[in-house]
């Protein structure tokens, strides 16, 4: 029994079916059948040439070598554990022996059938032998030919590619070249480094070879890659030719946005001065009389004869109080037959008083002479005005950036309408309508009527009060975008925000100066007193900066048209005739404007200045205002920003709809009733608004009627609401 069971176990161990696994395991490695891009994704081709690369030819024998010493190995093991085993007869041991022969014979011959095959040889030296990657410079290759494939067949009229495009090309295909000539220059590793390189990843001959020849030529077209980089230079200056919007911004005004300005021709010339020194020696004579007829110790030392008054000055002796003088005003007009007469003690910076007289004759002052002085025509500021001649005859001219704001006010015929007409030519001889804007607003409807359609409106002049309140609202607004324009372009003022826009070239970038001229303050005070004096007070706090600039004309002086906030925020102030000494100190603080003689006899009161200078307005006909006005209309047409109708419109919408009205929609919405009382208690408004607001929502088909005492329901619905301000706003 000791013996069959011998032989059944030897049985069991030697079967051929179940040795081959346990001999098969000891091969060499072969790797799972992955599809492969090289062929297509398909199985792979099984060659029964050798292809065997160059340089890896030296480690075939090893590895043949050593495989055959794995086998001898396993054979000796083998032996071994059979010598082990008893056998019952040399039949049985025989058949062992012969299987094994088999066995053996088989594997050999698998290894000889095995070794030229190109697939296990590939990758038997994917284990062994790492490749430095060179499938990435064959990528680089192609990706720098197909670059330069694309920019041959490129067409140059192609619109829709940006600057930035063409750029980040010609920056993707020179790294693509410097890549490609770093990796030509590196040396090749040497063979016995390589290793870890993915099975998939493989480099064949014919790989190699037609990466050799890419690389021969390209060496072959170095030379014409230099033209190619000029191409691509005048494919960058012509798709910035494409862009005609963004080069016209960068670029100074052209010929066709040249301002001619008026010249003097077209303007009155001015009247010859003629001096009536007769009279002035008679004056002079009665003066002295009247002083030493009064036992005051004074002489008249000089007389100065201006174009409607003439000054004498008087010198006291010492000991001599000036108050004698300024008490003897009304003897002096007495003894002169004068109109009027306006002391003026001391003249500042002199040693004398001035005694005003009017002068038996005046003559009148053309705009044409001021405009032909010296000290208008060298002043480089857009805003140069023009004010008129002082008593010795010298012109004075203003800057509106230094007023910054002015208050003009005198009685009816007083010369308040010509001053503000003289200003406003005087700006059209300096100013280019890209340096200033014109907002007009006249109640009076034709004082300046005839300024429409010229290029430096902002608008057609405003005659309606309505779109006046709203005008001035607009130009809060255009000051609130300034000032948050040049917060974050890091500037103080409008001229050093200026100054850097056409540093960097960006000409449409500037801003203008904007002048809102009113010709009758009284009559918007009567129509909206708050929102007016919200407006031009704000505008006359915080505009200066900005370049917004406030001229206000009004012929009714009183404290209820000039406020302290107007006045205290409007700085230059000129007075002309008023009827009374207190309309003389509303408008400057001193009296002396009631003694003006009107006709454009002024009392003007610079900024900075504690006494106001006396001034002869200039004189501007219409017809050289209409000769100004079509010269400058012939240059350009207007650009308004907005129509008089418009404002209109927005005032009528804003007084119909109540601020509230949207968040009272929403809040009923949410309880799902209305009533006046939650309106109240809601909002913390009155009956009367409450009250309002539900009439305007019965109106507009929100809510249903009043059902005695109850809350009353909601007809629409939160989507509703959206839709309708949605339409409203783009309305």
């Amino acid at each position: 029994m000791t013996e069959k069971s011998v032989v059944q176990t030897v049985k069991k161990e030697v079967p051929k079916s179940k040795q081959e696994p346990l001999l098969k395991k000891k091969g060499p490695f072969q790797p799972t059948e992955i599809p492969s891009p090289v062929f297509g994704f398909n199985q792979r081709p099984k060659n029964t040439d050798i292809i065997v690369e160059h340089e890896l030819s030296h480690f075939l024998n090893d590895v043949v070598e050593n495989r055959f010493d794995s086998l001898v190995v396993s054979k000796e093991t083998m032996t071994e554990t059979e010598k082990t085993v008893p056998f019952v007869n040399d039949e049985e041991q025989l058949e062992v022996e012969t299987t094994w022969l088999e066995i053996n014979q088989e594997e050999q011959v698998g290894l000889i059938e095995e070794k030229p095959s190109s697939e296990l040889l590939e990758h038997t030296i994917e284990e062994i032998v790492p490749i430095p990657m060179p499938e990435i410079q064959i990528e680089l290759v192609e990706v720098e030919e197909e670059v330069t494939q694309e920019e041959a067949t490129e067409e140059v009229t192609q619109e829709e590619d940006s600057i930035e495009e063409v750029k980040e090309l010609i920056a993707v295909s020179t790294e693509s070249i410097e890549e490609a000539e770093v990796v030509e220059a590196l040396p090749e590793p040497p063979a016995p480094k390589r290793s870890n390189l993915p099975f998939n990843v493989m480099m064949l001959k014919q790989d190699k070879q037609k990466w050799e020849e890419r690389k021969r030529k390209r060496a072959l077209e170095q030379p014409s890659e230099v033209p190619t980089e000029n191409k691509q230079a005048e494919k960058v200056s012509q798709v910035i030719d494409l862009f005609p919007i963004k080069e016209k911004e960068s670029l100074p005004p052209t010929d066709d946005d040249y301002y001619a300005f008026p010249t003097d021709s077209l303007l009155n010339p001015p009247v010859t001065v003629v001096n009536d020194t007769k009279w002035l020696l008679e004056q002079e004579e009665i003066l002295n009389e009247t002083l030493q007829n009064f036992n005051v110790g004074a002489s008249v030392v000089n007389v100065t004869q201006g174009p409607s008054v003439t000054r004498f000055e008087v010198q006291p002796e010492p000991g001599v109080k000036v108050n004698k003088i300024t008490n003897l005003s009304d003897d002096i007009k007495l003894s002169l037959a004068a109109r009027d007469i306006r002391i003026e003690a001391p003249i500042p910076g002199k040693h004398t008083i001035g005694i005003e007289v009017p002068n038996q004759k005046s003559r009148p002052v053309f705009i044409n002479e001021i405009i032909q002085s010296s000290i208008f025509k060298e002043s480089t500021s857009p805003l140069t005005a023009v004010l008129g001649l002082d008593i010795a005859g010298k012109p004075i001219v203003t800057d509106l950036k230094k007023m910054p704001h002015g208050l003009i006010a005198g009685a009816t015929g007083s010369g308040k309408s010509v001053c503000i007409n003289t200003i406003l030519v005087s700006l059209l001889f300096k100013a280019s309508p890209e340096d200033l804007k014109l907002l007009l607003i006249d109640p009076k409807m034709v004082e300046l009527a005839p300024y429409n359609r010229i290029p430096h409106l902002v608008s057609p002049v405003i005659t309606d009060v309505k779109a006046a309140t709203a005008a001035l609202k607009w130009a809060v607004e255009e000051m609130e975008r300034r000032y948050e324009l040049f917060a974050h372009t890091g500037v103080r003022d409008i001229n050093r925000f200026n100054e850097l826009a056409i540093k960097h070239k960006q000409y449409s970038d500037k801003l203008p100066f904007i002048v809102i001229v009113i010709d009758e303050l009284a009559d918007l005070m009567m129509m909206s007193p708050a929102d007016v004096e919200e407006a031009i007070c704000r505008i006359a706090q915080k505009a200066r900066a900005c370049g917004i600039h406030l001229i206000v004309a009004t012929q009714r002086p009183s404290v209820d048209v000039i406020t302290g906030l107007i006045k205290a925020n409007i700085p230059t102030r000129v007075a002309f005739s008023v009827s009374s000494q207190v309309d003389s100190r509303t408008i400057i603080d001193i009296s002396g404007a009631e003694k003006l003689l009107g006709r454009g006899d002024m009392l003007f009161l610079e900024n900075g200045s504690s006494k106001p200078v006396r001034l002869q307005g200039t004189f501007v006909s219409d017809e050289e205002i209409d000769l100004v006005v079509g010269h400058v209309r012939e240059q350009r047409e207007p650009e308004y920003l907005f129509e008089q109708e418009e404002l209109l419109k927005k005032a009528q919408v804003t007084e119909n709809e109540d601020e509230l009205f949207y968040e009272a929609c929403e809040f009923i919405i949410d309880q799902g009733g209305a009533s006046t009382s939650s309106l109240q208690r809601r909002f913390k408004i009155g009956y009367n608004r409450a009250a309002r607001l539900m009439d305007m929502l019965e109106t507009h088909g929100y809510i249903t009627s009043a059902n005695g005492s109850k809350a009353r329901e909601v007809l629409i619905t939160l989507a509703d609401l959206e839709s309708i301000q949605d339409a409203s706003a783009n309305n």
